[in-house]
């Protein structure tokens, strides 16, 4: 392009499709994007009969599109690696959880026929709802600075590693619990650098591709303990509702995404991957800790 012969990052500038316009700072903004959603939903509905009632609700979804993008801003997001090839871009999309299970659910525990009896009063009413959530994790897209591409045009300087040779996509996730991999959910031993294709160190684009390894998943207990006591003598129409709700009933820690960016601004990281001190580090959670909420209604 413009007269050169060869790629090198020394001549870089010149093969810009317009001469004095950085590579790695210029972006084009456009409202496009293309992506083909793919999904089974299977419910299962038992209406209320014998004091209970249950809804399942069962999602497997698939989205795969070219325009997976590692961060968001004003501008809309930033596409990792070859600008001009959507096809190295394709992949699941990272925001869809691929398999989603979903349980509401009702139940109204025996008592005394006579609910306005002491005895009805004190045993009777009691029931318990909830809502159970299981769903797998977000598909996750490990990228990494690389300013010495050779063609200049990996979005923002981003973009995919190599896998290192020897290892298999399977490999890039560590193994166990995910309490045990909080500070290295990938197994960066399997990550390097993309070949260098210059005389000068220039690199070609990294072949890991996108979402190429899965998340933490989600398991959650939402549980509400009721209690409804008449308050007439003759009549069960007047009553007191006592809720007592626990959100993540069991306080079981469930965790958001590790970092899968790779990001130094500014750094030059060339053929060799460096993974800084945050990548693959687990900082937060997804669901809160447990949290109990007591409410008192008055029915009438």
């Amino acid at each position: 392009m413009n007269g050169n012969t060869s790629n090198t990052l020394a001549n870089l500038a010149t093969r810009v499709p317009i001469e004095g316009l950085s590579p790695t700072n210029s972006d084009i903004i456009e409202s496009a994007g293309s992506s083909w959603y793919n999904a089974l939903n299977v419910s299962l509905n038992k209406r209320f009969s014998h004091g209970l009632e249950v809804l399942a609700s069962y999602t497997w979804a698939r989205e795969l599109t070219a325009d997976n993008a590692y961060s968001t801003s004003p501008n809309g997001g930033v596409l990792v690696g070859n600008q001009n090839d959507p096809a190295s871009r394709y992949g699941a999309d990272g925001f869809v959880r691929p398999q989603r299970l979903v349980i509401s659910y009702v139940y109204d525990f025996p008592g005394p026929h006579d609910r306005l009896s002491l005895s009805g009063r004190v045993l009777g009413g009691w029931s318990v709802a909830g809502v159970t959530t299981f769903q797998s994790g977000h598909y996750l897209t490990i990228s990494d600075v690389n300013l010495t591409n050779a063609f200049g045009i990996a979005g923002a300087g981003m973009d995919t590693p190599d896998l290192a040779t020897g290892c298999t996509r399977s490999q890039l996730a560590t193994h166990g619990s995910v309490e045990s991999r909080l500070n290295g959910f990938f197994n960066a031993a399997c990550v390097t650098g993309p070949p260098v294709i210059t005389a000068d160190g220039g690199t070609d684009f990294g072949n890991l591709g996108v979402s190429v390894v899965r998340g933490p998943g989600q398991a959650n207990f939402d549980i509400a303990l009721v209690k409804k006591t008449p308050l007439l003598a003759r009549t069960e129409r007047m009553n007191l509702e006592f809720r007592a709700e626990f959100f993540n009933a069991f306080n079981h820690p469930q965790f958001a995404d590790p970092s899968a960016t790779n990001l130094i601004a500014g750094e030059v990281v060339g053929p060799t991957f460096v993974p800084l001190p945050s990548f693959g580090v687990i900082t937060n959670t997804s669901v809160n800790p447990r949290v109990i909420q007591l409410a008192l209604k008055l029915n009438f």
